[in-house]
């Protein structure tokens, strides 16, 4: 077979068969039992309700468990989701812009001034209000709409003939503005981009916390398997031990019976020496395995620290064809690196078109429309007149005043509009080329990943094999040493294969388990691989295309 051929499709049975040698070393039921289980995991922080270690004395735990328990308190979690959420206000700070914008507003003031006519009193005061309301929309129009009155209180010398005081007087008015871009600053395109880019950076977050649940699966996993390498290990080392006392025990009848001389008992105390510190270095193991495992499930109490974790798991049992092709394309519309890769593009885009509509000279449509309308309060001239007078002015529309124009404007060089739009131009170059190196690192990745498992593979199987052999050579050497026919130094050396050889049997399971999660990883499925859902996602978690312009 080709080396690509066999690259596409990797055979699992001999390494189901060197599985069913390790069952003995892990307690409890198969990953099948719970294999359908299903984890839920919201993107809210507050939705997620930390759970802690079952109460017992040994905690007994699936993979599956130790992955829920993990997804529900791990502190890496809440960091994700706290950076979502702030992305997330900012977008709703993003589009505020188009928020109206209501105005009030009361005055009082008094003047006194130097008389220039003999009727003209030296104290004025006025009072006025002013309320409005207006904002931008969507397509750059700037509109403002208010209503105002003001009172003007003078008083004037009424000793003069014929002359007549109005006083006080009031004036209202009804305004409507509008400002509209033609050129420069025309378009929902150009009136929205820092709306699009939130959403964008808001998507961008959401991405990075699907990151986060697939490390923290991974990396649960890995120490769930880690610990039971460590367990099994173990277990290992004491069968050493207890065959290295019983071949002490067996040297010591011969050497009784003058069958062997004393200097052999001392090499069988030597392996027993041996099988001691090797234990003492795996009791080692499982501690550092124990402290990662629970790290990941976040135990905050020093009571949960003190109980130990047992794996029930047993190593699953999988025949699975890793297809590389098709992994790289299920990277490609999975991965949430590339999904974020995406975003930037778009962003960019955005941000050019901006940079670019910046270029253009400004011309601007401007229009008014107003009501005025007046009043005053003299009795003689007509009782009862103030405010009211005025107001009914302007539902008459009898003074109506309107306006209409354009202003134009240009920069005589626009060296820095030039300059940003070179640089945004630059920017998108720059993230189409980051996708480019990104799909071919990915490609990379899935094919070590598929190398990996399928050297996990081989490997278990020659780990299996050199196991067997070592215990059918021990045993030979055992029955030549029974005759007479060799050494015990020559028995501790076969007995130091047996039990590396079945400590790199175990590690080299426990390798092709990490091996197959890596894979997942890579080519994108690990969550739904592991029963892990997601939910209140504002993206869409389904295979999407990975071409430039298709917004995630």
């Amino acid at each position: 077979m080709r080396i690509d051929e066999r690259e596409r499709r990797f055979p699992r049975r001999a390494a189901a068969a060197a599985l069913l040698a390790l069952a003995p070393f892990w307690n409890g039921p198969a990953l099948g039992s719970d294999a359908g289980a299903r984890v839920t995991v919201p993107i809210e922080s507050g939705k997620r309700q930390p759970q802690p270690l079952p109460e017992a004395e040994k905690v007994e735990l699936t993979l599956s468990q130790a992955i829920e328990l993990a997804l529900r308190n791990t502190l890496d979690l809440d960091v994700a989701s706290l950076t979502y959420e702030r992305s997330a206000f900012g977008l709703g700070a993003a589009e505020g812009i188009f928020d109206p914008s209501l105005t009030a507003s009361v005055e009082t003031s008094s003047r006194k001034s130097p008389q220039t006519r003999s009727f003209q009193s030296d104290v004025s005061k006025t009072q006025s209000f002013d309320l409005g309301i207006g904002g931008l929309t969507a397509y750059g129009t700037q509109y403002s709409l208010g209503i105002g009155g003001t009172r003007s209180d003078s008083p004037t010398n009424t000793s003069i003939p014929g002359y007549v005081e109005i006083n006080p007087t009031f004036s209202t008015g009804l305004t409507a503005s509008v400002t509209q871009p033609i050129l420069r600053g025309f378009g929902k395109g150009v009136n929205t981009r820092l709306i699009v880019q939130s959403r964008l950076a808001r998507d961008a977050s959401a991405w990075d916390f699907v990151a986060s649940v697939q490390e923290v699966v991974q990396a649960v996993e890995n120490a769930y398997w880690d610990l039971s390498y460590a367990l099994g290990n173990l277990e290992s080392k004491k069968e050493a031990l207890d065959r290295a006392k019983d071949f002490n025990r067996i040297t010591q009848i011969k050497i009784d019976v003058g069958a062997l001389a004393p200097i052999e008992i001392v090499q069988t105390e030597v392996t027993i020496a041996q099988r001691e510190q090797e234990i003492i270095l795996a009791e080692g193991q499982i501690g550092a395995a124990q402290d990662q495992l629970k790290r990941l499930l976040n135990l905050t109490d020093l009571a949960s620290w003190t109980r130990p974790i047992v794996p029930v798991d047993a190593p699953p049992q999988e025949d699975v064809a890793l297809d590389v092709e098709s992994g790289i394309r299920s990277a490609l519309e999975l991965r949430p690196e590339v999904k974020q890769a995406l975003n930037s593009i778009e962003s960019r885009k955005v941000n050019l078109a901006w940079n670019r509509d910046e270029l253009r000279p400004r011309l601007d449509a401007k229009g008014t429309y107003g009501l005025s309308g007046s009043g005053f309060n003299q009795e003689s001239v007509r009782p009862g007149s103030s405010y009211s007078d005025a107001f009914y002015q302007l539902k008459d529309f009898d003074y109506p005043n309107w306006s209409l124009g354009l202003s134009f404007s240009v920069p005589v060089f626009n060296r820095t509009a030039r300059s940003n739009a070179a640089v945004a131009a630059t920017e998108l170059e720059l993230a189409k080329t980051n996708l480019a190196l990104l799909k071919q690192n990915l490609a990379v990745e899935v094919r070590a990943a598929a190398r990996n498992v399928d050297t996990a593979v081989r490997s278990v199987a020659a780990a299996r094999k050199a196991r067997e052999l070592a215990e059918r050579n021990l045993d030979a050497e055992r029955k030549k040493f029974d005759n007479g026919m060799t050494t015990s130094f020559t028995v501790a050396q076969v007995q130091n294969d047996l039990t590396s050889a079945r400590s790199n049997e175990l590690l080299a399971v426990a390798g092709h388990l990490k091996a197959l999660t890596a894979w997942h990883k890579a080519v994108g499925d690990l969550l739904p691989t592991k029963g892990v859902e997601l939910s209140g996602m504002p993206v869409p978690l389904e295979r999407t295309p990975v071409e430039e312009g298709t917004r995630p």
